[in-house]
C-alpha cells in the first residue's frame, strides 16, 4: 500500500509539472507576438541637439563721436539634424538681416550685459522671419553669441 501511495504522489507530482509546462507554453504563444515586437522593435532615435555655427560678422556701430566695431559669433541650436543645407543657402540672408538688425542699435545697447538676452531674442526673431518669408524650414530654437567683442 505504501508503493501504492508513493506511486500515486509520483504520477499526481508528474501531472501536475506537465499541466504547468502545458499551460506555460500555452500562454507563452498567445504572447509571444507582443514579446517578439518587442524584442525585436527599433529603438526610436533620441533627437540630439545640433548648433550650426555662422561665419563671424564684423559690423560698424554708429557711436556718439566715433564708429565703433562689433565682432560677432553666432551659433544657432535646433533639433533638426538636416538643417545645415538649409543655413548654407540661406546663409546671404541671414547675415543681411542681422547686420540690418545690429547696425541700428547704438553701442550702450550693446556695451551693457543685461542686453545680451534680448539681443539673442531678438535675433531669433529675425532670422526665423527671415527663413520663414523666403519658404525655408526655420526650426531655430535659439540663437547663441559665441563671441562677442565691441572696440
Amino acid at each position: 500500500m505504501a508503493v501504492i501511495k508513493t506511486t500515486g504522489v509520483k504520477v499526481l507530482l508528474f501531472l501536475l509539472i506537465l499541466s504547468a509546462w502545458t499551460g506555460g507554453i500555452l500562454w507563452v504563444g498567445w504572447q509571444s507576438p507582443h514579446w517578439l515586437e518587442a524584442l525585436l522593435a527599433e529603438e526610436k532615435p533620441v533627437e540630439v541637439t545640433k548648433f550650426y555655427p555662422l561665419n563671424k560678422f564684423i559690423i560698424s556701430i554708429p557711436g556718439d563721436k566715433s564708429p565703433h566695431y562689433l565682432l560677432l559669433e553666432i551659433a544657432l541650436k535646433s533639433n533638426n539634424p538636416e538643417l545645415q543645407p538649409v543655413l548654407n543657402e540661406a546663409d546671404p540672408l541671414i547675415r543681411n538681416s542681422l547686420m540690418k538688425m545690429f547696425s541700428r542699435k547704438k553701442f550702450q545697447d550693446l556695451n551693457n550685459n543685461d542686453q545680451l538676452e534680448s539681443l539673442q531674442s531678438e535675433a531669433l526673431v529675425n532670422i526665423v522671419s527671415v527663413l520663414i518669408e523666403h519658404k525655408f524650414p526655420s526650426d531655430i530654437d535659439e540663437v547663441l553669441f559665441t563671441r562677442m567683442v565691441i572696440q
